[in-house]
């Protein structure tokens, strides 16, 4: 049934192989999906909840883009092929529950399937445009902007204006430290676009 409604257009043949040899399963909030340096085992697709992909270097984590309801990864994507250690973590923003699809079917099916590669390739094509996005605001916008739009995004994310995030999360995600995020808020919060409320950040 989850199947059918949230890949309906996969066709039934192959959603039948999908419900034989795939599994479903629930992931608490922040919990890993993949490590950096691990070898990736299966494809995710997020049948609902949202995954945080991000890469790391040295002591700094860089927040490349969300995975959302409907939608794999691009760097999955990219090692179906090969065994190579992924230089990219990915964890679950909310409690999740996602379809993990077997790498070795995967290969098979993105063989057999002209949708399946559909699929595929408008995943790879949206959070293509995302990494641009996000080097975007890297090169053209300043760390307040960009740090407005973090919050709003997760907010969008968790459907609520309403975010229970520490500076710290914050300052990892946008390559930059605690101290910085702390004085940006103050200006937020003056300029009213967001305010502090306890542990909480509010989104005006």
């Amino acid at each position: 049934m989850i199947l059918q409604e949230c890949l309906a257009n996969l066709g039934k043949p192959l959603l039948e192989e999908i419900e034989k040899y795939s599994q479903v399963k629930q992931f608490s909030a922040q919990d890993y999906v993949v490590k950096q340096g691990q070898t990736v085992r299966f494809l995710p697709i997020v049948i609902e909840g949202s995954i945080k992909v991000f890469s790391n270097e040295g002591t700094m984590n860089f927040l490349l883009y969300y995975i959302s309801s409907g939608e794999t990864c691009i760097f999955s994507f990219a090692h179906i092929f090969d065994q190579e250690p992924v230089n990219f973590s990915a964890i679950t923003e909310v409690d999740s529950e996602l379809l993990l699809l077997p790498i070795t079917k995967v290969q098979k099916w993105y063989a057999e399937y002209p949708r399946f590669n559909d699929l595929l390739l408008k995943a790879y094509q949206k959070h293509y445009n995302d990494l641009l996005h996000t080097t975007k605001q890297i090169v053209c916008y300043n760390l307040e902007e960009r740090l407005l739009g973090y919050l709003r995004q997760k907010a969008q994310i968790e459907k609520s204006d309403l975010l229970q995030i520490s500076h710290l999360d914050i300052a990892l995600d946008l390559g930059t430290s605690r101290e910085v995020i702390t004085r940006l808020m103050k200006k937020l919060n003056s300029n009213e676009e967001a305010i502090q409320l306890g542990r909480k950040i509010k989104i005006l």
